[in-house]
């Protein structure tokens, strides 16, 4: 613990310069984003409206439909799980990726997935505002990049 108030004045100036020191890479021509200290790149630039992922949905016998899990398409954690759809889907290795899901969801006991009878592998384009800000969590269009039915 810090016993003299100069000592912890100093020291708490020291921390918060460090902190801030990244700042002034928004006014450099190539900045570098360097971790711990960050400029906060993904805060300060500009995002589009719209923004197209790629992502696998099941359906069921009356058509209802659901997302998948990441735990269902991949191995690893979410982001990683999400990297390796989107190289598929660069790839257009899309066929084994989905016949490897639907083979995992006909294994499956967790209701309501237990139910999904057809998975597919589709890109849909998002407008951000709307889905972050309202309900409306439905994409502005899907397209079909692959589908398996799933024998149970």
């Amino acid at each position: 613990m810090i016993k003299k108030k100069s000592v912890a004045s100093v020291f708490s100036l020291a921390v918060c310069l460090a902190i801030m020191w990244p700042v002034h890479q928004n006014w450099v021509k190539n900045p570098k984003d360097d971790f711990p200290l960050s400029y906060y790149p993904m805060f300060s630039h500009e995002r589009k409206e719209t923004h197209s992922l790629p992502y696998f949905v099941g359906y069921d016998a009356s058509g209802d439909r659901y997302c998948i899990p990441y735990k269902y398409i991949g191995t690893g954690g979410f982001n990683q799980v999400r990297r390796q759809v989107n190289k598929r889907a660069r790839n257009g290795d899309v066929e084994k990726i989905t016949q490897k899901v639907a083979r995992k969801l006909a294994k499956c006991k967790e209701y309501p997935l237990n139910n999904v009878v057809r998975v597919e592998m589709v890109r849909g384009k998002y407008n951000l505002d709307e889905y972050f800000l309202s309900d409306n969590k439905l994409p502005i269009k899907e397209k079909v990049y692959s589908y398996q039915n799933i024998e149970k």
